[in-house]
């Protein structure tokens, strides 16, 4: 049956005794034949994130850059549960846990690209947002820009959001998204159905599973699994650029339901056929 926390948007599968990660979903063990992200790195910007816990070890280089609060000291740490997630998919990649978010202001605008310039000065291969909708501005894109001259994907929960004429900000849309960045998203649950967006490159979702879905898996948890993924790929082929990434990504997604469903393996298998 199926087991649900809607705090912490994790979600498993108990079966005949036994709890089955749904990160199969998208041929992820398959892909694991190829690789498991070896010598990657994936940078996590969230908040609160759990340095004593027993899967410690993933952890490197971590920070806050939120100031006056510490990086793993304060309950619900949903930075945690991203960075597990992009750890689980990748099991074989370090994860950069850099605290972007404050809790006591609720805000983390000013600290992204903050953010995004130390992962990318520490070696991330991609860097994720679970945090919401981001506002685009000059210093996001030279931040972005600054990514892309490292060689780091950033990928991002939702379509960031554009300044508009009187004062107010709405999701870009089309020409006004930055291509250079990954929209991520989770296909329809029955008590939350959403329709294909084009402007989300690529969802995810475990087709090859049937079951009831409940409050619990949200778009949070796009962004970690795509993390993951480009892990897999970067570690299989070192050589990929950010262009690379961003096209395989997508050319690679099975089409179901009108969704870019995630394929880690035809990702992998494409990464590694670009390397021949």
């Amino acid at each position: 049956f199926l087991m649900s926390d809607s705090a912490n948007c994790q979600v498993t599968i108990e079966s005949n005794g036994k709890n089955t990660n749904l990160l199969n979903f998208s041929n992820i063990e398959e892909a694991w034949e190829m690789s498991k992200g070896d010598g990657a790195r994936i940078a996590i910007m969230d908040w609160s994130f759990d340095l004593k816990g027993k899967e410690k070890k993933k952890y490197v280089d971590q920070i806050s850059v939120v100031e006056g609060e510490k990086i793993g000291d304060m309950k619900p740490w949903h930075g945690e549960w991203m960075a597990e997630t992009a750890h689980q998919v990748a099991p074989n990649a370090k994860i950069i846990p850099i605290r972007t978010r404050s809790l006591k202001t609720r805000t983390y605008q000013e600290m992204v690209a903050k953010a995004i310039h130390y992962a990318a000065d520490h070696g991330a291969i991609v860097v994720t947002s679970s945090m919401g909708p981001l506002k685009y501005s000059d210093e996001i894109k030279k931040a972005i820009d600054y990514a892309e001259s490292h060689g780091m994907v950033f990928v991002d929960v939702h379509p960031e959001l554009i300044l508009q004429d009187d004062d107010s900000y709405k999701p870009c849309k089309g020409n006004n998204c930055d291509p250079r960045i990954i929209h991520a998203g989770i296909v329809s649950v029955a008590t939350h159905p959403v329709k294909p967006d084009p402007d989300r490159q690529v969802y995810v979702w475990p087709y090859d599973l049937q079951t009831v879905y409940k409050d619990g898996w949200g778009f949070s948890n796009a962004p970690p699994i795509i993390a993951g993924v480009i892990a897999l790929m970067k570690s299989a082929n070192p050589s990929l650029t950010p262009a690379d990434i961003r096209k395989i990504i997508k050319a690679s997604s099975d089409q179901k339901e009108g969704f870019n469903v995630l394929n880690a393996v035809k990702a992998v298998k494409a990464s590694i056929k670009l390397a021949e």
